[in-house]
């Protein structure tokens, strides 16, 4: 048959010799199976909604749903789309649990994180029986530092339709080989918080950073572990209010609004309670909080503690011209080209804050990392050594502070061994230790005081530790609520009735050179007008410091440069009779 003489003939496949017939049935042809399964086919050409090319459509994932986040993940390659702008990347293989249980399945995507950039992305997929079976996320992450950067994580569950934080992070180092196929590194969701309220007495100012579906007032704040009174407690935002009511809960205008975590609130307890409420961490990337010119109140949505000009690195123009920021028992001034500063040096979960802002503006905290603080103990808001004089804030409703410098004899106060205190009447109702202001240099007090009424006269004591000597102040001032006097660059001066000056005298500047702030004092022996400008090198007037009148006494004038360029500058003082001296300084930057 084949033409052979005396030959075998066909083969089992009817072709002569070796041959073999192709999937056609044409010997020694070159048709092949595709992966559809079709002879001679072109393999997978249906297109699914990732791109994905498959044999029919059927095959095709479910299409995710609305709130599936695309951005992560935009070609559908599982790599991070500008993966090219980093040197350094290193690999994790991972799966997501749930309460111990894996959730991973077919349809998932995992990002990863540094704050709000992306560093990486992963597709849940498929992992081979003899490996283990189920699914994981294979991603690769990058990093233009070799070490140190805090990894977080986020979740989208296509069983859920929802993006879910994830509680473990990473530290990244370059070349990082954490999990594999059969054993991935275990990633756990974020589940609801349990928070602990520990409240004084009297008033707390506090925030939430937690939320649940039921924010409302009497759910939130049903979770008092004993029984209110109903004999006073009492709860305030910055528009609206509420009273309790034994027998049926919280009443008034705040009841319309619940509880926001962009918002801080001030609660009067008639004694100590302890209120316990769960919910979701705050999703503080996505959480901007509106500020208007004046006060705000405002809530503190991370979940932990970070050093203020972190907390408020988000806040930018700012004027650097009065804006300020308190809590219950501490302050902080913004200067600008240097940032905030005062007693008020970290912002805490669960406390509230007043904000005064010069413009509108708005801001988001950054996300932070680590284990959540989800308690706050409100019995011991003011921590001070000195136990002569005591203040509790939350016996009081209203605060307002001052910057104050303290002038003995002539002499600046000079160390961190002082306390100043303020008195209504016998009461102490402020204290502060001494502190050196690092613009300047200058020792001063940021002093906190608390009222429950307008217009209080308050009086001041300075104690000396090394002396063991208390001293009377001359000044007063009367109390007003959100009052805020002196900054850390032109403090309130107070003295003692001892020194009265007999004579004019200027300090030389200080510090000099200087960047970005210069000080100095001018002493006088009655209340005079004074004008301080500054000039450049060519004589041109750059900058008028102060034109006015001075009170008798030690005066304390500051300049800012931020702006100006490093030189030579001249500080020209004049009063009503005509140049009194001129100064030389020296800003280097």
């Amino acid at each position: 048959d084949c033409g052979v003489c005396d030959g075998p003939g066909l083969n089992e496949d009817g072709c002569c010799g070796d041959t073999t017939t192709d999937c056609a049935g044409e010997c020694g042809g070159l048709a092949e199976l595709d992966e559809c399964g079709e002879c001679g086919g072109t393999g997978a050409s249906e297109s699914c909604w990732n791109g994905d090319l498959v044999c029919d459509i059927s095959e095709c994932l479910d299409e995710p749903g609305e709130n599936y986040p695309i951005d992560w993940d935009t070609d559908f390659d599982g790599v991070l789309d500008n993966y090219n702008d980093y040197e350094f990347n290193g690999s994790i293989t991972s799966r997501v649990y749930s309460d111990g249980v894996d959730v991973t399945v077919l349809g998932d995507l995992l990002g990863v994180f540094v704050d709000n950039e992306q560093r990486g992305v992963g597709i849940a997929t498929e992992i081979p029986q003899f490996l283990g079976g189920g699914y994981a996320f294979f991603s690769m992450i990058y990093s233009n530092q070799s070490s140190g950067e805090t990894l977080i994580f986020k979740y989208y569950s296509s069983a859920s339709d929802t993006i879910l934080d994830i509680g473990t992070t990473v530290v990244f180092e370059t070349d990082m080989t954490l999990g594999d196929a059969t054993e991935p590194y275990a990633l756990d969701i974020m589940t609801d918080i349990d928070v602990i309220l520990n409240f004084s007495g009297g008033w707390n100012w506090f925030s939430l950073n937690v939320f649940s579906d039921d924010m409302s007032l009497n759910n939130v704040l049903g979770g008092f572990t004993s029984d209110l009174t109903g004999a006073g407690e009492y709860i305030k935002s910055a528009t609206a209010f509420a009273d309790y009511y034994a027998g049926y809960g919280w009443y008034g205008q705040l009841s319309q609004y619940g509880i926001n975590n962009t918002e801080m609130y001030k609660l009067y307890l008639v004694n100590d309670e302890t209120l316990e409420f769960s919910g979701a961490p705050v999703d503080v990337s996505n959480t901007p909080i509106a500020l208007s010119s004046g006060w705000n109140w405002i809530g503190y949505t991370p979940q932990n503690p970070m050093p203020i000009n972190e907390a408020l690195s988000d806040l930018t123009g700012l004027t650097g011209s009065g804006e300020y920021i308190k809590g219950q028992a501490g302050f902080a001034d913004y200067y600008a080209g240097y940032g905030w500063y005062g007693q008020l040096s970290d912002m805490q979960p669960l406390l509230g804050y007043q904000i005064y802002m010069i413009d509108d503006n708005e801001f988001t905290y950054p996300s932070s990392n680590g284990l959540s603080v989800s308690s706050h103990s409100f019995y011991n808001d003011m921590n001070n050594d000195f136990l002569l004089w005591d203040v509790n804030p939350h016996d009081y409703e209203f605060n307002g502070s001052a910057t104050i410098e303290v002038v003995i004899d002539n002499s600046k106060i000079n160390s961190a061994d002082y306390y100043l205190a303020a008195f209504d009447g016998d009461e102490c109702v402020g204290l502060a230790q001494s502190y050196k202001f690092p613009l300047n240099d200058l020792y001063v007090f940021g002093l906190m005081m608390y009222n429950n009424d307008e217009q209080a006269s308050l009086s001041f004591k300075l104690y000396d530790m090394n002396q063991n000597q208390y001293i009377d102040l001359d000044q007063r001032l009367t109390f007003n609520s959100d009052m805020r006097l002196g900054n850390g660059l032109e403090p309130v001066i107070f003295t003692n009735t001892d020194f009265m000056p007999d004579d004019f005298k200027i300090s030389a500047a200080y510090p000099n050179p200087f960047n970005p702030t210069v000080s100095f004092d001018i002493t006088l022996v009655e209340e005079t007008f004074v004008s301080v400008s500054v000039f450049n090198i060519s004589g041109q007037k750059i900058a008028e410091i102060h034109e006015g009148n001075l009170n008798q006494g030690i005066n304390t004038l500051s300049w800012n440069a931020m702006g100006f360029a490093s030189g030579i500058y001249f500080v020209n003082i004049e009063s009503g009779n005509g140049l009194i001296a001129t100064q030389k300084i020296s800003l280097l930057k």
